[in-house]
């Protein structure tokens, strides 16, 4: 009897063998750690690369669970100022990353300052297939010849850059000291009469240069040949928040790794909050979005389009959420030539 129950035990399929990780799901891990232990000036580039590569297969072929599965995997191998041991924090990483998209002119650089702004980045662009019009620019990465290398041999990339046959890219002196490459490439960009629109992800370090020309948008920094008022600004940034931006996972409560709870999960709102809000508190966590538009009403509360999207996110009681609509429709009265509002209106009146 002992010897039955042993046989059955090591049955393929049986509660006794453990199932092994496919060859593909093993293959990721591997390029994962290596990317953690290879050096930017040693080829990182190309582990990056091929891991992302094979990522798109698995999420074409297995779908986008298991992709998201081997993403967190992937981030909880990384360096530990990378690392996210939380998989809805790499979720809501992603989603930050796609509304920083939506910001972005088509044709436009995009230059990233950490690994995790430029894998976010990569995942959408090169797994999910999200805005390929965009030129992604590592300035960490570009300590890497093979990086280096690549954007000077790909056509698009080197059509964008406006690069010759023998321009060269800078090299930054380290992977945390980026800003005099990107200066350099900004000022070669501003130089020409056309140049592509140039977008840069927070703390690239030169968002004080340029003599006022380097504008805040909320979740990404731009370069604009014309200094715009705060107002101006502020209203761009209403109008996509209530057009384009995704609020997914906000409801679904904060991340259990705290390091990156204040960045990227609440990121979108935040921002608008601490741009005029001075006030507030950056310390602070909240764990909901009507905490969030309540903190930002004071601010920005007079827009129409903040009450447009209070209105649509609005969780409190029905009563409460209408009143949104009505100061939308006494705005509304109040500007008939606005197209804007009217039109907003017209589609709040349909849901």
């Amino acid at each position: 009897m002992t010897a039955l129950w042993i046989g059955i035990l090591l049955l393929p399929g049986c509660a006794g063998e453990k199932e092994s990780p496919t060859l593909e799901w093993a293959d990721l891990t591997d390029l994962a750690d290596s990317i953690t232990n290879t050096p930017m000036k040693s080829g990182r580039y190309a582990l990056a690369s091929e891991f992302f590569e094979k990522l798109a297969a698995l999420r074409e072929t297995e779908g986008a669970d298991p992709a998201d599965s081997m993403l967190f995997e992937f981030f909880s191998r990384l360096h530990p100022d990378v690392r996210i041991n939380d998989s809805l924090a790499v979720l809501q990483l992603v989603e930050w990353m796609r509304n920083c998209f939506t910001q972005m002119d088509s044709g436009g650089l995009f230059f990233t300052n950490g690994d995790a702004d430029t894998y976010a980045a990569w995942y959408l662009q090169r797994v999910e297939h999200v805005r390929p019009d965009l030129v992604v620019i590592s300035l960490p990465f570009l300590m890497g010849p093979d990086y280096r290398h690549t954007l000077r041999q790909d056509a698009y990339s080197r059509k964008v850059l406006k690069l010759s046959e023998t321009d060269g890219l800078p090299v930054p002196p380290s992977t945390r000291e980026t800003r005099e490459a990107l200066t350099e490439i900004v000022t070669r960009q501003i130089s020409r009469a056309e140049h592509p629109a140039i977008y840069l992800a927070p703390r690239c370090g030169i968002e004080g240069a340029f003599e006022g020309h380097i504008v805040d948008l909320g979740l990404v920094h731009a370069y604009q040949d014309s200094v715009q008022p705060p107002q101006e600004i502020l209203d761009r940034l209403m109008f996509q928040l209530t057009g384009n931006w995704r609020l997914d996972y906000a409801s679904r409560g904060m991340p259990q790794d705290t390091r990156y709870a204040a960045r990227f999960p609440i990121v979108q709102y935040l921002t608008l909050l601490l741009r005029f809000l001075p006030e507030f508190e950056k310390h602070e966590r909240y764990q909901d979005m009507d905490t969030l538009f309540t903190y930002m009403e004071p601010a920005v509360g007079e827009n129409w389009r903040f009450s447009m999207l209070r209105y649509m996110h609005c969780h409190q009681s029905k009563e409460e959420c209408l009143q949104y609509l009505e100061r939308i429709k006494e705005y509304a009265a109040d500007h008939p030539d606005d197209r804007a509002v009217q039109a907003a209106l017209k589609q709040l009146e349909n849901r």
